[in-house]
């Protein structure tokens, strides 16, 4: 029986997922929070490098699909269910609302809609997020702050205009069947994170002191 609470960071490119996850490592207590990723086991890892990976760039949708799926369904049997079940709160860095948005939508692949749900009711029924922050940027502005960083982007982030408008929509879908907030993510990265806080926090508060 898992006694931790679960709850995933999702946004597309540009939200500052990552960066509010780190920052969030240094604010909650390690005691009390496990701060990870999707993929973050180290299996996990090593499919999640090759899903980012130029040559899943150019492999089918489907196998990147199926990719998507492994290294998250490892993550979460190895790395979140033990922790929750320990009574420790788990926040990921994306999870599987980003496999409909981006293996789904951005894809332009809605016949694989009805496989998502199964799989996801599958693999993930005993360990679904209780609630979902969803860091809700444009695409413009996320587009704009990832070209700012400079860094070596992978083949998602090289996508054009048109796949991560779809992305979004694809969040949008998913959102409406799961408990979520929505964070507005335009605004300067600090506001962004003390709001995530506040709401983490809120949420929580039952559960553990702050």
């Amino acid at each position: 029986m898992r006694k931790g609470t679960f709850i995933a960071l999702e946004g597309g490119e540009g939200a500052g997922k990552t960066t509010i996850a780190n920052a969030l490592k240094g604010t909650l207590s390690p005691e009390q929070f496990l701060v990870t990723r999707a993929g973050g086991s180290p299996f996990g890892e090593k499919l999640r490098a090759l899903f980012v990976s130029d040559e899943a760039g150019r492999t089918s949708p489907e196998s990147r699909f199926a990719l998507a799926f492994a290294a998250q369904a490892d993550h979460v049997a190895e790395v979140v269910a033990p922790a929750l079940k320990k009574g420790i709160h788990v926040i990921s860095d994306r999870l599987d609302a980003s496999i409909l948005a981006y293996q789904v939508h951005g894809e332009n692949r809605l016949d694989l809609a009805p496989l998502f749900w199964k799989t996801r009711e599958v693999l993930f029924q005993q360990v679904l997020p209780d609630l979902y922050l969803f860091l809700d940027v444009s695409t413009e502005q996320g587009f704009a702050r990832v070209k700012r960083e400079g860094r070596t982007l992978d083949h998602f982030e090289k996508r054009s205009l048109n796949f991560h408008e779809r992305v979004r929509k694809g969040y949008t879908e998913f959102f409406k069947t799961v408990p979520h907030v929505i964070v507005d993510a335009n605004r300067p990265l600090e506001a962004v994170q003390a709001d995530t806080l506040s709401i983490i926090q809120n949420i929580l508060k039952p559960k553990t002191k702050q």
